[in-house]
């Protein structure tokens, strides 16, 4: 998509990677609070959906060559990916999936392989081949890609109906292509199209987003009908994504404020989303134990932190490396 920027990509990927810290920030503890689990629900399920779209619409899909694409994806991906993923593992931090006293040289390899080392390093694995498959789809006429789109939205049914039982490991559930091509391709085919959907976004913009803000309401409460969440009503889940992300889309669009913020966190997301997660489990080490009434003070302290703790070591490390910094965070 070359140089330009979009408002509302950047407030999408902005609002994410804040929310990928909140969600973190929530999970790594035991909370039985119910306002917490309320809040994690409403933004844990997009979030990720969220961050594929922005990279299916931020695809370079014309500007460059093959090649010269292939070598700005692995420079922006695997570098700061396999520095973070090695720093962490050496220094021990908290939040690993095996501790440096439990590695083997086997172990770290696959780990380095398949995004484990660090557990929310799976999107560093799925967002990989996703890039791979796009440098085919690029060439693609634009009508096979809509074809694909919705092939994808089959797979997505078939796998959240069918394939993802509770049998599946949590390791491949997390890569599974079938839950996340959908979602890359919907950025995609938005992208392709942008000059119409956002025309028509602008003149109804109003309409479609109270109807998203009424329908996101009632799937929040249908599902909570008996106790109930998103995880017994996987369809329900898969639709209030859907609505969540065009929300997110038609607020940038009508967003003028603040798009020094929204930009600083949209450019650095990547770094945040490698660097945070450490951060978050070390803040946990300091906490009293946690009670069954469980207050989201600690979960706003740890994602203070998270934040302001990853933002901070991306600034020292541009400080430091200079326009080498793309190699180490990805910005």
């Amino acid at each position: 998509m070359g140089n330009q920027r979009y408002p509302e990509i950047d407030l999408l990927k902005c609002v994410c990677i804040l929310s990928v810290v909140w969600v973190h920030s929530y999970t790594s503890v035991t909370v039985s609070n119910s306002l917490g689990s309320i809040l994690a629900d409403i933004v844990c399920w997009w979030i990720i959906p969220g961050l594929f779209f922005a990279a299916g619409f931020l695809f370079d899909k014309n500007k460059y060559s093959t090649g010269q694409l292939i070598k700005k994806k692995l420079v922006r991906i695997l570098p700061p990916y396999l520095f973070w993923s090695l720093c962490f593992q050496f220094l021990n931090v908290p939040g690993l999936t095996i501790g440096l006293e439990n590695l083997d040289t086997r172990q770290l390899i696959y780990n380095l392989i398949f995004c484990h080392t660090v557990g929310i390093y799976w999107f560093v694995f799925v967002l990989s081949y996703l890039f791979a498959g796009s440098f085919v789809l690029r060439h693609l006429p634009d009508k096979w890609v809509w074809g694909l789109w919705g092939f994808s939205a089959l797979l997505l049914l078939l796998f959240v109906k069918v394939l993802a039982t509770p049998s599946m490991s949590f390791f491949l559930f997390q890569r599974h292509p079938f839950f996340y091509l959908f979602a890359y391709l919907s950025g995609w085919v938005f992208s392709l199209n942008y000059e119409r959907a956002g025309s028509f976004l602008k003149k109804h913009g109003a309409t479609v987003f109270f109807s998203g803000i009424v329908l996101s309401l009632m799937l929040l409460v249908i599902t909570r009908i008996d106790g109930n969440n998103f995880e017994s009503f996987p369809i329900l889940k898969q639709i209030y994504i859907c609505i969540c992300i065009p929300l997110l889309i038609i607020v940038g669009m009508w967003t003028k404020k603040f798009q020094g913020v929204i930009q600083f966190f949209s450019n650095r997301s990547y770094g945040i989303y490698l660097i945070h997660f450490p951060i978050i489990n070390a803040c946990l080490l300091v906490y009293p134990e946690i009670s069954p009434t469980y207050s989201l003070v600690y979960v706003f302290i740890s994602w203070g932190l998270g934040i302001a703790g990853s933002t901070l070591i991306i600034f020292l490390v541009q400080k430091i490396s200079g326009r080498y910094s793309k190699y180490l965070i990805g910005c």
